[in-house]
């Protein structure tokens, strides 16, 4: 057994954070224990916290990683001791919020020998995502080609954690993107990161129908549906992030025979899919893009040390919706 801090809350109040020591298995036979270095904050954070109830104790939140690896179990096979790894968590394990962890190694890979902890913390999840959604969805080629040179993509929310990404792969894929970003900065971190063009949210009305094969909601998707199916062209597609919480006129969609689709890149490691193994697959392709300067981190804030304090803070950061990019805690201030 291990002993390890991490940081919870006790019941839906974002500043109710505490240090709570927990004990740890040894790694069973694919599993490692990893040395947390740095983690970073997404949405399903928030929406994991907000489904608490009052009084429920939640578990370790956070499910972007990277660190050191100090055990393995016995069938480990790909990485070593004192390996630097990146990887996105399960939501059925206890997160990255804490000084170590325990991770299935079908799930990791090798962090980017050239990033920082606190660079490479913030792509896992998102980086994740953003490749699933355009090559299993929308079915665009992980490089440059015709298939994609020709699809012209819309995404609504290009300023985000997913967003920072799909845009840096879409450059290189060279598929060309509309992304929608309402303030200033917004805008120009979008450019930044790969947009062709960048209009605000409310410009969408003014758009012609039938223009996009495909589409990609990375914020609201009951604020969006209907502008989507009216914008989405004949046989294309429609990918959203975030849970509907109202009924929606699917049928718009039956008179160009296009779809809708989810993207929950949960999906794989929650209901053990023969494929789980892709997202380590795809994060060692990542780490060489990095290296090769191909791609760039997404952190655009970052909180040192981790504490109740930290937490609270960047809990309140994560749900106000101003952030561009991704907000990452430093743990390496954290003592043991």
């Amino acid at each position: 057994m291990y002993s390890v801090n991490a940081f919870c809350v006790d019941e839906n109040l974002p500043l109710h954070w505490r240090r709570q020591a927990l004990e740890l298995a040894a790694p069973s036979d694919q599993q490692l224990l990893v040395k947390l270095e740095a983690s970073a904050l997404n949405p399903v954070d928030i929406k994991v916290l907000s489904q608490l109830k009052t009084g429920q104790q939640a578990a370790v939140l956070g499910w972007d990683a990277v660190g050191v690896v100090v055990a393995k179990g016995d069938l480990v096979t790909n990485i070593k001791l004192g390996d630097r790894i990146w990887y996105m968590g399960q939501l059925s394990v206890s997160g990255a919020q804490a000084s170590h962890q325990l991770v299935d190694q079908r799930l990791v890979a090798k962090a980017p020998a050239n990033w920082d902890a606190v660079q490479s913390a913030a792509l896992p999840l998102t980086a994740l995502t953003a490749w699933e959604l355009l090559t299993e969805k929308l079915g665009y080629r992980p490089y440059a080609s015709e298939i994609n040179s020709t699809r012209p993509l819309l995404l609504i929310n290009g300023a985000g954690g997913v967003g920072s990404v799909l845009l840096q792969l879409c450059r290189l894929w060279q598929i060309d993107v509309t992304a929608t970003a309402s303030r200033a900065e917004s805008q120009a971190w979008c450019r930044s990161m790969g947009a062709t063009q960048v209009i605000p949210h409310q410009a969408l009305a003014a758009l012609n129908p039938h223009q996009f094969p495909a589409i990609v909601c990375a914020h609201d998707t009951d604020s969006y549906f209907d502008e989507m199916a009216r914008l989405v062209a004949p046989s294309g597609c429609i990918v959203a992030l975030s849970s509907a919480k109202q009924p929606h006129a699917i049928q718009l969609l039956m008179d160009k025979s296009a779809s809708f689709s989810w993207e929950f890149v949960f999906s794989k490691t929650k209901y053990q899919t023969p494929d789980m193994a892709q997202q380590g697959k795809v994060l060692q392709q990542l780490s060489v893009l990095a290296e090769q300067g191909l791609i760039q981190s997404t952190t655009s804030t970052v909180l040192a040390g981790l504490s109740p304090e930290t937490m609270a803070h960047a809990w309140q950061l994560q749900a106000s919706q101003q952030l561009t990019g991704k907000l990452v805690i430093d743990h390496r201030l954290c003592s043991d």
